[in-house]
């Protein structure tokens, strides 16, 4: 069902913008990449917040890990299997159908759109799916804080919106905000689609590296906090 919803809504929003829609100044696997923004981080964030939060209402947490699970390999099964579980219908299934959709539709305004070259997309993709796991990682860790959903979304939406805007050059650097940062629609565009779309050099790159790393930090915090927890 989360896949044919995805599916809808990428592919849906793709389809009307690029066809119906005249004024934008974006179009094609630019207009992918701002809708990946959208949709990435909010699903992210929707879904991995109740990877505890949910157990815990339910009280089948405890039960869990009165087995012979591990509280680390508790969290690492939730963050694995979140992101994987965003990434396969969200992320690699809407590359592909975006691979074959995006170069044969008639756009309503603006030149044919041409497929990108390949080797950039799938550098492309792999950064999506840090995205996904940077959010589903800082939503796991706020759970294991938290006990509500509403502090858990309100960490993330703010990561995202700090993200998006990038105020200063230190998140740029040490965030992927300096690839997705910039306006919705006109001038700039994003770091991202200038590299994808244009064939410019990825700037800054350091953010990829940073963000996984922030991901992994997020996973110890996570399993060193739970730990702790009493249940």
């Amino acid at each position: 069902m989360h896949t044919v919803v995805w599916t809808l809504l990428v592919t849906g929003i793709a389809w009307y913008l690029t066809t119906r829609v005249t004024g934008l100044d974006w179009r094609g696997f630019d207009l992918l990449l701002h809708i990946w923004w959208l949709v990435l981080p909010l699903g992210s964030i929707a879904i991995a917040q109740n990877a505890l939060i949910e157990e815990r209402q339910t009280d089948t947490l405890s039960w869990i890990v009165s087995k012979p699970v591990s509280r680390p390999a508790f969290i690492l099964s939730k963050v694995v299997s979140d992101s994987i579980g965003i990434i396969l219908p969200a992320v690699v299934l809407q590359a592909a159908i975006a691979w074959w959709m995006l170069p044969v539709l008639d756009p309503a305004a603006g030149l044919p759109i041409r497929a990108p070259d390949a080797s950039r997309y799938l550098i492309v993709v792999g950064i999506e799916a840090t995205i996904v796991l940077l959010f589903v990682t800082l939503t796991i860790c706020a759970s294991t804080i938290f006990r509500s959903r509403g502090p858990v979304a309100a960490i993330g939406l703010v990561v995202w919106v700090v993200l998006w805007n990038s105020p200063s050059d230190a998140i740029e650097r040490m965030s992927i905000g300096g690839l997705v940062s910039g306006e919705l629609s006109g001038e700039p565009f994003k770091p991202l689609a200038e590299y994808l779309v244009f064939e410019r050099t990825l700037d800054p790159v350091s953010g990829v590296y940073w963000t996984l790393m922030w991901a992994a930090f997020l996973t110890v915090a996570a399993i060193g906090i739970f730990r702790r927890e009493q249940l």
